[in-house]
């Protein structure tokens, strides 16, 4: 294969250690018709969500990816914070408290405790990251999806595996359906003659007018496009599967797939080519729900 089967599930870890940075992120994938990530970055490193989405999107697609990080900057210059008091917005808090105390008649026990709780007194300055931390951190990303796609393409192998045999298996089943042609003919003929025979005298019948009627009445039920065009639509998944595995693609092709085998089933009007329908629909919906996991 030209390129490589990938499933939608997978899990991909990588850690990047050194004198500036110790960190690790954790990729988990799903199924989703679409790319949606949870990129759980710590707050400081919230300005690059957007590109690391990006670069994400880019390179695993499809799926619904959780991101998780473990960051530990080792460097103080990077890692340092200062630690900010809002004292003017503590003294009127204090006020506000002492004011409610009084006028309620309650005492104001631990004043401290109060105000310190308020998210706005005691907080720390945004915290100054390097450009180098940044990218690193990028980089780790970019090497737990890499590692991701390998899980991916190990699992992508078995469900390749098994769609090439359901695919392959509907051809044969087409085969099937082919071979009982001559036979539902001589079936429809002997039923049009015998209902025929029911309510007409055999010697009141025109052979010759009786043969174009069968005639005009086997080509309106006729399925020879319908099993050149499944025919055409099997071997364009095989080729897709071999070359441009992309699950998107070999939906569609599968729904087109189904139409034909739709169309056929109600044209056959004869038993064991029907069967043979009901195989065919049975493996594509298996082919459906494979194709589903693919990205």
């Amino acid at each position: 294969m030209s390129m490589k089967i990938q499933s939608m599930t997978g899990f991909g870890r990588a850690v990047i250690e050194n004198d500036k940075l110790k960190a690790t992120c954790e990729i988990k994938a799903l199924n989703g018709r679409y790319f949606e990530a949870d990129i759980r970055l710590p707050k400081f490193l919230y300005e690059i969500d957007a590109s690391m989405r990006r670069m994400l999107s880019e390179k695993l697609e499809r799926g619904t990816i959780t991101c998780v990080f473990n960051i530990k900057i080792v460097d103080e210059q990077n890692s340092s914070q200062e630690i900010q008091i809002n004292e003017a917005l503590a003294k009127r808090y204090l006020d506000a408290l002492q004011t409610l105390s009084t006028n309620l008649n309650v005492e104001f026990r631990d004043p401290f405790r109060e105000i310190i709780r308020v998210p706005e007194v005691i907080g720390t300055a945004d915290r100054e990251i390097s450009d180098d931390i940044k990218d690193q951190i990028k980089e780790l990303t970019m090497m737990a999806a890499d590692n991701l796609i390998k899980f991916r393409e190990i699992e992508g192998i078995a469900t390749g595996e098994k769609l090439l045999q359901l695919v392959q298996s509907i051809s044969q089943d087409l085969i099937l359906v082919e071979n009982e042609e001559d036979a539902r003919k001589e079936a429809l003929k002997e039923r049009i003659y015998g209902n025929l025979l029911e309510h007409v005298k055999e010697e009141l019948l025109d052979p010759n007018r009786l043969e174009q009627e069968i005639l005009i009445y086997l080509d309106k039920w006729d399925i020879a496009e319908e099993k050149q065009r499944l025919n055409q639509h099997v071997n364009y998944f095989i080729t897709t599967l071999k070359t441009e595995p992309k699950g998107r693609k070999l939906n569609f092709i599968a729904q087109e797939m189904g139409r034909e085998m739709n169309t056929m089933g109600v044209k056959s009007n004869y038993f064991p080519m029907q069967q043979a329908v009901v195989q065919m629909k049975e493996k594509l919906e298996q082919i459906k729900e494979q194709v589903l996991n693919l990205a």
